[in-house]
């Protein structure tokens, strides 16, 4: 998987994000019955995102460069772009606009700003699971190089499902208000698509390869085969499907030879996929949900999220760079 790939690829997540969402929000048109509900299954992105960060890290791996330090550099970088969201949306926009919403003593602010609690926005959920796995990956790739893909892969498939399983049945009465318990759960639970990132990388690696040179280019035939997986993946409605529907897309995706402006869309949005991910719930959900709302369309809908968290994210990702380019890393 090229770096292109890779750009590609967290670009369709966010597209996928967006309309994932649209579910999420009570009251928007026409996001009930057979459409809703293969929609709220087909568009789960997170595991796209960690199936990159598996790739990514492994690389690095493979060149001795997956240190702990090189890992606290990372995920300080994206505490920094938390940081500023927050800054902008709960310390800027929120107490301006909606006086008293966010609350901003110490016992909300500081948990909030560490990943611990979601309480200004609960799409942040992901962020201190998401950062607590790549931790994980020191360990993890030590294993595969030792024990193999297919041990691995097991493996963590297993804890997976585990999780899962505590996830659906303690969601509601314990883990929710256990975050000292649900995050390592989270946390566990993301390792089976990171390792499935890494494999991929580890097959490239040894120059193998993942895709089949038959289906290279067929456009037409691979967007067939993606409805026909959106549709059996509309009427299966369990938990641990998601990731294996998220390796079906992705093995088909890098087969499709994107047209030079698609490429482009989906390469410019890969760039911005942080920052969207980080204000858009802010944006869609926390503070101009009734404006929304207003628009009745989904796809429309979709169309101003999309737009608004673009803009979002190309004003402050220039700030996150001069931040981090005045730190000597």
């Amino acid at each position: 998987m090229t770096k292109e790939q890779s750009a590609i690829l967290k670009g369709i997540a966010i597209l996928l994000m967006l309309v994932y969402h649209l579910k999420t929000i009570p009251g928007i048109e026409g996001m009930d019955g057979f459409v809703g509900q293969t929609l709220r299954q087909a568009t789960y992105p997170i595991s796209y995102f960690m199936y990159v960060t598996g790739y990514g890290l492994y690389i690095a791996h493979s060149q001795n460069r997956l240190s702990f330090k090189y890992l606290f550099k990372r995920s300080l970088k994206l505490y920094i772009a938390l940081w500023m969201v927050l800054l902008i949306f709960v310390c800027g926009l929120g107490s301006w606009l909606y006086s008293g919403k966010f609350s901003l003593q110490p016992g909300t602010l500081i948990p909030c700003l560490l990943g611990w609690k979601w309480d200004y926005c609960v799409f942040l959920w992901f962020f201190l699971p998401y950062v607590l796995a790549t931790f994980c990956t020191k360990g993890l790739y030590w294993l595969l190089d030792r024990l193999g893909i297919p041990v691995m892969l097991l493996f963590t498939m297993c804890m997976m499902f585990a999780c899962s399983w505590l996830i659906s049945r303690y969601l509601d009465s314990w883990l929710i208000w256990n975050t000292w318990a649900y995050i390592p759960v989270l946390t566990l639970q993301m390792l089976f698509a990171i390792t499935v990132g890494a494999s991929l990388a580890h097959l490239t690696l040894q120059g193998r390869s993942v895709t089949c040179n038959w289906l290279m280019g067929k456009n037409v035939l691979i967007i067939l085969l993606l409805l026909v997986a959106v549709l059996i993946r509309g009427q299966i409605t369990i938990t641990v499907a998601k990731p294996f529907f998220a390796i079906t897309v992705t093995w088909l995706v890098l087969h499709i030879n994107f047209a030079k402006p698609v490429k482009q869309v989906l390469m410019e949005l890969g760039h911005k996929s942080m920052f969207m991910w980080l204000a858009q719930g802010f944006i869609a959900v926390e503070m101009f949900s009734e404006y929304f709302l207003k628009l009745h369309h989904p796809a429309l809908i979709w169309l101003v999220w999309l737009a608004f968290t673009y803009v979002v994210a190309s004003l402050l990702m220039p700030v996150h760079g001069w931040v981090i380019n005045r730190k000597k890393w």
